[in-house]
C-alpha cells in the first residue's frame, strides 16, 4: 500500500471519530471492491440487512449493531449527522463517509460488524486500515474464481502480525464454482499460499436467493456458510479459540 500507516500511527488513528464505543467488541469486514462484503455480513446476520447495491454515490463505511428499534444514520465527512428510515434517503448525502444500521439482532450483543470500504484500483484509506488492524476479528472476503490476489496479499500482509491469529478467509461466491474439483483446487492453493495469514476459512454460498430464503429455512442458511462464519467469529471474539501457528 502506498499510504501504509505505521504501527504507532496505527494507535494514534484508532482513537480517531471511528472508533467503537467503550465495551464494544469489533468484527471487520474487508475485501477488495465487490468481493462480496455485503453478502457475507447478511449470511453471519441470517437475513438480508446491508444493502449490496444501495444506489449510494461512493460505498461509505458500513456499521452494524444491534438496537430494538431500528434506525439507520449517515454521517458526511464533515461530521454532519443525519437520520433516515431507508438507506436509499442518504443518496442525497454526496460525500457519505459512515452508514450506522442499528437493526434487532439480539445475537451481536455489543458485537458490531463493520464493512471496510475499498474503491476500485485503490488502497484501504489509513483511517479505514488503521480502524481494520484495531479490530477483535477479521473478516477478509476473497471470490472463490479469483481468490487470493497478489494485491490482497499485499493488504494483508501490510496488517501486524499479531492480526493473523484473529484473521478469517471467507471465501465469496462459491455457489458459481462448476464442480467440486474446482472448489477443490481452490482449497488446496488457498491452504498452501493464504493459511499463513488466517486462523480459519470459509466457503461461502450466500447467493441472494439462500439469503432470502434464510429466515424461513435453515438448510438455506447452512448453505450460505453464515453459521459457521459466525460461529468461528464468536469463539475469536470471546478469545476461546487458539492462536494460530
Amino acid at each position: 500500500m502506498n499510504d501504509m500507516l505505521s504501527l504507532q500511527d496505527i494507535v494514534d488513528e484508532v482513537d480517531a471519530r471511528r472508533d467503537r464505543l467503550p465495551g464494544t467488541r469489533r468484527i471487520a469486514v474487508a475485501g477488495e471492491f465487490e468481493a462480496g462484503k455485503s453478502s457475507v455480513i447478511n449470511a453471519m446476520l441470517g437475513r438480508i440487512i446491508v444493502p449490496c447495491n444501495p444506489g449510494l454515490k461512493s460505498r461509505p463505511l458500513i456499521k452494524v449493531s444491534h438496537n430494538p428499534q431500528p434506525l439507520i444514520v449517515g454521517e458526511d465527512t464533515t461530521g454532519n449527522v443525519v437520520e433516515a428510515q431507508d438507506v436509499e434517503d442518504l443518496r442525497q448525502i454526496n460525500d457519505l463517509a459512515v452508514c450506522e444500521l442499528h437493526v434487532p439482532a439480539p445475537g451481536l450483543g455489543r458485537t458490531e460488524i463493520v464493512e471496510v470500504p475499498h474503491k476500485p484500483g485503490k488502497s484501504i484509506a489509513p483511517k479505514d486500515f488503521a480502524m481494520l488492524a484495531a479490530a477483535d476479528l477479521i473478516i477478509w472476503v476473497t471470490i472463490a474464481s479469483q481468490a487470493w490476489r497478489l494485491s490482497e496479499k499485499a493488504t494483508v500482509e501490510a496488517l501486524p502480525a499479531g492480526s493473523r491469529r484473529k484473521s478469517v478467509l471467507a471465501i465469496s461466491r462459491a455457489d458459481l464454482l462448476h464442480d467440486a474439483g474446482d472448489w477443490e483446487k481452490i482449497e488446496t492453493r488457498l491452504q498452501k499460499e493464504a493459511s499463513p495469514y488466517f486462523s480459519e476459512m470459509v466457503f461461502m454460498q450466500a447467493s441472494l436467493r439462500h439469503l432470502k430464503a434464510c429466515h424461513r429455512d435453515g438448510e438455506s442458511w447452512n448453505r450460505t456458510g453464515g453459521p459457521s462464519l459466525t460461529g468461528i467469529a464468536g469463539d475469536v471474539v470471546s478469545g476461546t479459540q487458539g492462536a494460530a501457528a
